[in-house]
């Protein structure tokens, strides 16, 4: 079990990257009737392996793992029909003997290595330079027998949740679609080839046993430090031009967009109101509204919400107040997560649920959107976007193909 998470991005969302190797603990919530809340048993460890007496660069050192999007059923009673091929765990975390921090607003490393299953024990400032795409032959072979939701049956699908908006149900939802193909090779270097690609801000490449994750997210779900808080949703997508000047076109049409600046707005209130359930009166505020980021094949839209955690709160609470994030689920939230669970053929697994890095002082997370999962000689991969009264189904099916742009070239394959 070993682990990555790097980006690169603004400086106020992709300052430190990690490296984890040699586990010294392992904790699965695995799913069936006997399965533990993955929220309660994070809170559990993350107290146990606390680093509330230590300084930084110590109080970094903390757990690498994910929370499926399936585990939502431990906050909210929701149904379950969708087939599950994959069962992978609710919950994975593992907390490192040896975790590597990068510091790349200073400059600086960090190796923080832990001699007793108690605490982080010491940690050592050195040089050390890592290339995250260092130039390898590829390894890795795709066969070119893709599978996905045809156009037609997607289309339908949107006119189906156009009828729920209509009748009152929802206001908008974020259908989505898996594609699989076969492959054989080694995994990380589908990673190393994308990220080459598209090093989203929120990258991540995680070994954990059959399963391998291969993350691509430019998405921010939650980040704490202390009782500080924020989310940066984004909705709001158009293709990038393929001239500079067709390049500003598109950014500017985006952002004048009524469509799209409803579509974040409603997210916005989603995940203020999410935060309410939590967070001190009158703390929680929009920083930042209809920020246009570009990517390598899109421009998004994305907000920054903030607040202050009252002092009785823990993280898990947080989460179970937030997850899984507005942003790829709808408004409101539960009506939309029964619709989807309606609607798409197969069970998400991690696909929209949260990579996270995490301690009892600091905890950062990514949606997990733009990831393959590697099991078993395939991959999976899910694209989708929300979906409103006034959406084009035709254009709705071309913007999932635009946001797998980057995963289709890293497989070197044309779709």
């Amino acid at each position: 079990y070993s682990a990555l998470l790097c980006g690169k991005g603004l400086k106020d969302n992709s300052r430190y990257a990690y490296v984890g190797i040699n586990p010294l603990y392992i904790a699965s919530s695995n799913k069936g009737p006997m399965g533990e809340d993955p929220f309660e048993l994070f809170q559990e460890l993350i107290d146990f392996y606390s680093v509330k007496s230590y300084e930084y660069p110590m109080n970094l050192w903390g757990a690498i793992g994910y929370f499926s999007y399936d585990s939502k059923k431990y906050i909210e009673k929701l149904p379950f029909n969708s087939k599950d091929d994959l069962h992978m765990p609710n919950m994975q975390m593992v907390f490192y003997k040896d975790l590597i921090i990068f510091d790349l607003h200073l400059g600086k490393q960090y190796l923080i290595q832990v001699k007793t299953a108690d605490v982080a024990s010491e940690y050592t400032d050195f040089d050390l330079m890592f290339n995250f795409t260092e130039n390898k032959p590829r390894a890795f072979n795709i066969n070119d027998d893709f599978f996905c939701t045809s156009k037609i049956d997607y289309q339908a699908k949107i006119a189906r949740i156009i009828d729920y908006i209509k009748g009152g149900d929802i206001y908008e939802l974020n259908l989505s679609h898996r594609i699989e193909t076969s492959f054989f090779g080694d995994a990380y270097a589908i990673f190393r080839e994308l990220y080459s690609i598209n090093p989203a801000p929120f990258s991540a490449y995680l070994s954990f046993g059959d399963y391998k994750i291969i993350s691509s997210s430019p998405e921010r779900f939650i980040f704490a430090d202390g009782r500080n808080i924020e989310t940066r949703p984004i909705k709001g997508t158009i293709a990038r031009g393929e001239t500079p000047k067709k390049d500003a076109e598109n950014k500017n049409i985006l952002l004048n967009s009524k469509k799209d600046e409803a579509e974040l707005a409603m997210i916005v209130d989603l995940m203020r109101n999410d935060f309410g359930k939590v967070c001190e009166y009158g703390s929680v505020k929009v920083r930042v509204h209809m920020r246009a980021e570009k990517f390598e094949n899109v421009w998004h839209l994305i907000s920054i919400i903030e607040g202050q955690m009252r002092e009785n709160v823990s993280y898990s609470d947080l989460l179970k107040a937030t997850f899984p994030g507005g942003s790829i689920t709808g408004c409101p939230k539960i009506r939309s997560m029964e619709i989807i669970d309606e609607l798409e053929d197969v069970a998400r697994n991690i696909y929209t649920g949260s990579i996270f890095i995490a301690n009892d002082m600091r905890f950062d997370s990514n949606i997990v959107i733009r990831t393959i999962i590697a099991y078993k000689n395939k991959l999976y991969f899910n694209f989708g976007g929300a979906i409103t009264f006034d959406s084009s189904p035709a254009k709705e099916y071309q913007e999932t193909l635009d946001k797998a742009g980057s995963i289709f070239k890293a497989l070197r394959v044309k779709k």
